[in-house]
């Protein structure tokens, strides 16, 4: 099957609008129950794991029966354990928005590779199920059957590998895994680097944070990314970079660069500690300044190098 850009725009609008989150329905969570958190009474758990949601809502929802432990209603006095499903629900339910800009950039019996918008969410999480990229791709493709290959976080915009057939996704996916694709980024940081490049090594953690996303840790898993100038812009205090992650790490470029002193424009959660306390993790305008620009692999089937750009958004043009 062949699929033009005009095509595929024509399939992605039809399915975004409106846009599936934002007609009201009944969505169902599900939760496990960690190691940290076995023995412990399911109100207790639920406070606990998502303490954002207040306590007097989980004791309505337990007592409406609305949470299930393993398939059975459960009650004030359950005790969960290790290894256990939660489910509950939300009724009228609405996601929040996102963009629906997706392009395509590449198209063949293999794989497609699409210029993601933000925000933009890859794939169900938190706050987001029906708007997100691979929701809306299977909304738009009911015919096909979508893989996701990689991520981006919701804010970054730009170039997104999604498999569709089984061992092109597999060779693909373990390219990614070898640290064999070359991936660069183009971002906007906060100061004037005075380095033409610049390096970062530190580890990040594989725990989540309170908001869902990652922070430092020494005994984490190794991430090295490099960091080049391209142009300081100095009366904004502000400086355009390459980022080239040898790694793919949860919120890699973010956590470096803000490590470094460096925070990208746009991303607040990462240059004010405190800012997830209170906030989602997926900002929701496109504030972030990190684009996936270019990615550089060898084709699953052929095995030549295939290498492609994803035009900058006009947020960095207007620079």
């Amino acid at each position: 099957m062949v699929m033009t850009a005009a095509e595929f725009n024509k399939r992605i609008e039809i399915a975004t609008k409106p846009l599936p989150g934002s007609i009201p329905s009944e969505i169902i969570y599900r939760l496990a129950v960690k190691q940290k958190f076995d023995k412990k009474n399911i109100l207790d758990f639920y406070t606990q794991a998502l303490p954002k949601i207040s306590r007097e809502i989980w004791i309505e929802k337990i007592k409406m029966g609305n949470i299930t432990l393993n398939d059975k209603i459960a009650s004030l006095d359950t005790k969960v354990k290790a290894g256990e499903i939660t489910r509950h629900s939300f009724k009228n339910h609405t996601e929040p928005d996102i963009n629906n800009e997706i392009k395509l950039i590449h198209f063949d019996e293999d794989f497609l590779v699409l210029n993601k918008p933000a925000p933009l969410p890859v794939h169900p999480c938190g706050r987001f199920n029906k708007n997100s990229l691979i929701s809306i791709l299977n909304f738009a493709f009911p015919e096909e059957n979508f893989k996701l290959i990689h991520r981006l976080d919701a804010n970054t915009t730009g170039l997104i590998i999604i498999g569709k057939s089984i061992e092109a996704t597999k060779k693909i996916n373990s390219q990614f895994e070898n640290n064999t694709i070359q991936k660069e980024y183009i971002a906007l940081v906060d100061g004037i680097i005075n380095e033409d490049s610049l390096l970062s090594e530190k580890p990040i953690g594989k725990k989540l944070t309170s908001s869902g996303g990652r922070s430092l840790d020494e005994s984490g898993q190794h991430a090295k990314t490099i960091f080049k100038v391209i142009r300081r812009l100095n009366e904004q205090n502000q400086t355009i970079i390459s980022a080239l992650p040898i790694h793919g790490r949860t919120n890699q470029i973010r956590l470096h660069l803000a490590d470094l002193g460096y925070p990208i424009v746009g991303d607040y959660g990462y240059k004010d500690p405190f800012y997830f306390e209170n906030n989602p993790l997926t900002y929701k305008s496109d504030c972030l300044f990190l684009h996936a620009w270019k990615l550089t692999f060898l084709h699953p089937t052929t095995q030549n190098k295939v290498s492609l750009t994803a035009e900058l958004p006009a947020k960095f043009i207007n620079l």
